[in-house]
């Protein structure tokens, strides 16, 4: 599945190094809280501007050997001072916030300092180019010329990031050597073609001159890198991809705190996929006794809007999951707004996207949800193909996952919880990482609608909504089977399509994923964890049991761990947190 946080007297005080001190009594911890943030942006103004911090989108990130040790020691003081804070300084919000952030804090010490990515995965430099741009090119957060010349500042850092690059990088796996130059040749193209395209309001402007020249004499470079990357480092690229069971445990711990032992999360994905399998197969005999279940799963496939019909038709479901949530009070829709459906823009590839306003962003900027059609220059196979992602049953439950009640909805309450830690995601490279409280709301969500009725139990939605289930169980099992080398990538594709029903070159991918991201895992956890809290919640509570006001409090309490959660709702818990 994300405004400018300081002002000019705090970006002062972040010049010294407060945080080589403890906290005095003068300090609060959210003007720490905003220290840091304005010091991670900094570091990451990609990621940052993800998540509505945009006091540095005019800068890329220095992946320079020197840069990267003051990262580390810059996180270390951090979090000497952050554990600082004592219980009687904070509110409960803020203890719990204390508690994530040293979390973060961990899992970007694992990722800069243990796992050093930076020297072994140019997916990072691809990415913190193409995030960057990107977002300046489709967040409206301030006017188009601001934004143009924040790319135009960016990319005259673009010399120093290859040359980093190409400094760092030493004998990387060699799928992560492919897919980097798969994301830097998609990085020129943008260049060459869509940032042009995005500001296209300002064409015979001096400004979009400037912008050309900017691009000039970046893309050039950045092809060059992509052929160096192609002919001089994948034929000779052999590292290995896998960072061992202690370190995916260690990025659990940190991202999730989730402190189980990775055999108890096996068992728990291989009993779940045990249980879904057995869903899977009751809801295919409801709609068609007798017959293959998988038989019967692609026919649903096949039923599908044709080309040129799917964002009407994607508009039409998301404003009936929004009627169905508010009558069936699941949720207060928020007043006056309302899920946008709109076709992708040339310059936004992709099957279904959700660019809802961070949180973080000073003013809520417009949010739509973005769907790429079918394109008319595909052969019919091909569009068939393509349309067959976006069958009825399955658009359900990507509209309800991206938008209604996930995503967006998620996003408007946020706006409201409490501090800023809840607020942003954590942004380990490549991208910001799934996480159990954002990408876990989504998924509950999905199986939300299915335990309401939606659609009046028609159990082609089931379907739909337990094929993803399935998907996100074998994403946990393959993040820990593949890097404690219990799984090869057959293995794990194998598990795609055998146990999810993903097709083989999907489920290839799908496999592959886990290679750069082993937490993606956090999907599935994080349903399980809020389907377990809402279980304990609701014995606490008895007859006051309100599920419309359990799914207020979880949204409104942002982008959190479910141990997180949990403390918040059960204040004192001490239970298992995944179950």
């Amino acid at each position: 599945m994300p405004s400018r946080l300081v002002s000019i007297a705090l970006l002062a005080c972040c010049l010294v190094p407060l945080a080589a001190v403890p906290p005095h009594s003068s300090d609060t911890f959210a003007l720490f809280v905003d220290a840091y943030l304005d010091e991670f942006a900094q570091r990451h103004p990609s990621i940052a501007a993800g998540n509505g911090i945009h006091t540095h989108d005019d800068q890329l990130d220095d992946f320079s050997a020197p840069a990267v040790q003051r990262e580390i020691a810059a996180l270390k003081r951090s979090r000497t001072r952050l554990r600082a804070f004592a219980n009687a300084q904070l509110t409960i919000d803020e203890r719990v916030d204390q508690k994530i952030l040293d979390g973060i804090i961990d899992g970007w010490l694992l990722e800069q300092e243990t796992l050093q990515n930076w020297r072994r995965n140019p997916m990072i430099y691809a990415s913190a180019l193409s995030d960057g741009i990107h977002n300046l090119m489709t967040m409206e957060n301030a006017p188009a010329p601001v934004r143009m010349r924040d790319i135009i500042h960016k990319l005259s850092d673009v010399p120093k990031l290859l040359g980093a690059a190409r400094t760092n990088i030493v004998n990387p796996p060699r799928l992560f050597a492919q897919r980097g130059v798969v994301m830097m040749r998609g990085a020129s193209d943008m260049l060459a073609k869509d940032v042009r395209l995005a500001f296209a309001s300002q064409e015979r402007t001096p400004l979009m001159d400037s912008l050309v020249r900017a691009i000039t004499i970046a893309y050039p470079l950045v092809d060059a890198y992509a052929t160096w990357l192609e002919t001089d480092v994948v034929p000779r690229a052999s590292g290995d991809f896998t960072i061992g069971g202690a370190n995916v445990a260690r990025r659990y711990r940190a991202e999730e705190l989730i402190d189980e032992p990775l055999g108890d999360l096996v068992a728990l994905g291989e009993r779940e996929l045990a249980n879904g399998q057995r869903e899977f197969r009751a809801a295919a005999a409801r709609l068609a006794p007798g017959r293959d279940p998988l038989r019967t799963w692609l026919e649903v496939r096949r039923n599908h809007p044709q080309r040129g019909a799917v964002v009407s038709a994607t508009q039409r479901l998301v404003d009936s999951l929004t009627d169905f949530v508010m009558t069936h009070k699941l949720a207060t829709i928020p007043i006056g707004e309302r899920v946008i459906v709109a076709p992708a823009p040339a310059f936004d590839l992709g099957f279904a996207s959700m660019h809802a306003s961070p949180p973080l962003e000073r003013v809520p900027v417009k949010s739509i949800f973005y769907i790429t059609d079918a394109n008319a220059d595909m052969t019919p196979a091909q569009q068939e193909a393509w349309l067959e992602r976006y069958n009825y049953a399955s658009l359900v439950n990507t509209a309800a996952h991206e938008a209604m009640p996930g995503h967006w909805l998620h996003s408007t309450y946020m706006r409201h919880t409490p501090g800023k830690v809840r607020r942003i995601w954590i942004g380990l490279n490549p991208f910001p990482q799934p996480s159990s409280g954002q990408d876990g709301w989504a998924h509950y969500a999905e199986q939300l609608m299915v335990e309401e009725k939606f659609g009046d139990g028609d159990p082609r939605l089931q379907l739909a909504q337990l094929s993803d289930a399935l998907t996100r169980v074998c994403r946990l099992l393959s993040g820990i089977k593949l890097h404690t080398k219990a799984w090869t990538f057959d293995d794990a594709q194998s598990c795609f399509e055998k146990q999810a029903y993903v097709a083989a070159p999907a489920a290839r991918r799908e496999a592959e994923r886990a290679a750069y991201d082993p937490t993606y895992g956090g999907y599935f956890l994080g349903k399980r964890g809020l389907l377990t809290l809402r279980r304990d919640y609701k014995t606490k509570l008895g007859p006051a049991f309100d599920l419309r006001a359990f799914h207020e409090r979880i949204m409104t309490n942002g982008i959190a761990p479910i141990w997180a959660h949990r403390q918040l709702l059960l204040p004192g818990d001490t239970s298992r947190v995944i179950q």
